[in-house]
């Protein structure tokens, strides 16, 4: 909360020198000003203020720092029995109320800072009404604070209206909340405008929270350059979110550092971005720290990236130990793999959930797979909700299977759409089913498409059926360039069937290499039939392997033609066992003979 915006000078040079020589102590300036906000209960956007004002002033900044040096040298010298006093009334040199107050906070006599503020306050002084709320409220007495401070605003204080909002946000009033922010920001006090634009935010009036956001940015405040970044690049307007952005991140704001840097990736800056996510992450910005450890990991600096996920991932960030199970899973550690997985599913991450649920499935623990991928679905993530149907569709629970197929593709998921299209076909719903592959493969699945042309042929739509089956079959599917030769072979396009065949069995596809030793043989190409019957052949096809057989057989070669007989008989295909038998049995007359 902030402090009044009232302050003596002696006072603002005061903290100025504290901050110089908190910084001497260790420590990057947000810190030291961060810890002397904290002591002194000035807001920290306010104390950066005076600072920078300080810095503007090179020779002031000089003559503090010797003051700082010499005043470390002094204190070196003098024994610490001596610097460690107790605190002393008569110490206090202030006569007026609040800086009175501020001293004795300072020396920790909180019971003699509240007697001062609040015989102040008693009296009508706005100021030590406000810091008696801020005391009141580390004290743990929100409900005199939020008297205070109501008195104080009532009488036109606008950081105690700021400091009110707050406490009324915690506690739920939005409406009061909402009015008293709105007053204290329309009298300049930016925390109030920040404060105002995150509660427009909350209640959809994202134009109003650009209008506070902006006022408060445009005064320093680096949350609401934040915020407003945040909405900027929401809307597509990168540019200028960059621009808040940085102003924030240069001011020390993690978070801005952290949306900066994801605004530098996708334009493809990742030495700029690293630098950003790495300031922050090492500020103990979590999501900092995972952006770093995702693009360390793409660069190949694994180790680095562990450490960086791993210090997300206890810290309670639910991607850093996502990241992190799928690194350790890579490199086959899956006991630790699954207990980050586990403490991010259980904290609510869907895509550790899914990834723990696959994990589960290689272990063959179906159930517990079920377990987490339900849940992840029920969530709203629907690869999980595809990857259930498959599993629900493969336990035989098919209307269970259709349920999370159908939540899956309605909300955008092409996997599941093919999955709902193949079990609405099993089921006889043949229209439903071709809407679904039909939307599936129009977005580009492979396997929808697929499915469309065998669909389409079945129905007699050979038109449909080509143009699916070639847009599968483009995009590398073996079994569509397969059926796509069948297609042209059946229309009399000898030419684009053995294109198609051969374009397929060379991708690995038997049935191509099969059906490509057919129309060649027809065609009376028999060096090229006898090739593909035999990768065919080798390939476990015993249709493959008979007609091999006879193709040797009418050449002479009895040996190999018996050998390849034997093989796809052995293997269950009665017309090579015949044909092995009629061989076996010409042999023998021959020999007998």
């Amino acid at each position: 909360m902030s402090a009044p915006g009232k302050y003596s000078d002696e006072f603002r040079q005061r903290a100025v020198r504290m901050v110089f020589e908190a910084r001497r102590e260790g420590g990057g300036q947000p810190e030291a000003i961060s810890r002397v906000a904290e002591k002194l209960r000035v807001h920290p956007g306010t104390l950066q203020h005076w600072v920078e004002r300080a810095h503007g002033d090179e020779q002031t900044q000089s003559d503090e720092q010797t003051q700082s040096d010499e005043q470390a040298q002094r204190d070196e010298r003098t024994p610490r029995h001596e610097q460690a006093q107790a605190f002393d009334a008569t110490t206090i040199t202030e006569s007026d109320p609040y800086e009175a107050g501020v001293q004795l906070v300072e020396f920790g006599a909180l019971d003699e800072a509240q007697t001062v503020w609040g015989t102040a306050a008693e009296a009508g002084d706005t100021e030590a009404a406000f810091n008696l709320g801020v005391l009141l409220v580390r004290r743990g007495d929100l409900d005199e604070a939020a008297t205070w401070w109501r008195k104080a605003a009532d009488a036109g204080d606008p950081d105690a209206a700021a400091a009110l909002g707050m406490l009324l946000v915690q506690r739920g009033e939005l409406d009061e909340s909402e009015k008293l922010w709105r007053a204290a920001a329309e009298a300049g006090n930016t925390d109030a405008a920040t404060g105002l634009g995150r509660l427009l935010v909350r209640r959809g009036d994202l134009a109003g929270a650009e209008t506070w956001w902006r006022t408060a940015a445009r005064a320093g405040d680096t949350e609401a350059a934040t915020g407003l970044g945040v909405l900027l690049e929401k809307r597509g307007e990168q540019d200028e979110a960059e621009t808040w952005w940085r102003t924030a991140a240069e001011a020390g704001d993690t978070a801005a550092a952290t949306g900066l840097g994801v605004l530098l990736v996708r334009r493809g800056d990742v030495a700029e971005a690293e630098t950003w996510w790495r300031t922050a992450a090492e500020a103990g910005d979590t999501a900092a720290a995972t952006g770093l450890g995702v693009l360390l990991e793409q660069r190949g600096d694994v180790a680095d990236a562990e450490t960086w996920y791993r210090s997300a991932a206890r810290a309670g960030n639910t991607d850093g130990a996502n990241y992190l199970g799928r690194l350790l899973e890579q490199r086959g550690d899956l006991a630790d793999a699954e207990t980050w997985w586990r403490t991010a599913a259980e904290a609510g991450n869907t895509t550790a959930a899914n990834n723990l649920g696959q994990l589960l499935v290689q272990r063959g623990d179906l159930d517990g797979a079920e377990t987490w991928w339900r849940r992840a679905a029920e969530a709203g993530n629907t690869t999980t909700a595809a990857g259930l149907g498959v599993l629900l569709e493969g336990r035989g629970e098919l209307d269970e299977a259709v349920r999370w197929y159908r939540a899956a593709a309605q909300a955008g998921n092409l996997a599941a759409a093919a999955g709902l299209g193949g079990l609405l076909e099993q089921r006889g719903a043949l229209d439903e089913a071709a809407r679904w592959y039909d939307a599936a493969a129009q977005a580009g699945n492979t396997t929808a498409a697929y499915n469309l042309g065998l669909l389409l042929k079945r129905r007699g739509d050979l038109d449909g059926a080509v143009r699916w089956s070639r847009a599968a079959a483009e995009a590398g599917n073996t079994d569509a360039a397969n059926n796509l030769g069948l297609l042209l072979e059946e229309r009399g396009d000898l030419e684009g069937a053995v294109s198609w065949y051969r374009t397929a069995a060379q991708a690995g596809n038997t049935t191509a290499a099969y059906n490509l030793g057919l129309l060649l043989k027809q065609r009376g190409d028999l060096d090229g039939a006898v090739s593909w019957y035999r990768t065919a052949a080798q390939a476990g096809n015993t249709s493959a392997a008979n007609n091999l057989g006879v193709l040797l057989e009418q050449r002479g070669d009895l040996d190999g033609a018996e050998s390849w007989y034997r093989t796809a008989a052995e293997a269950g295909n009665t017309s090579a066992a015949y044909n092995l038998g009629i061989l076996l049995g010409q042999q023998r007359s021959r020999a007998g003979s």
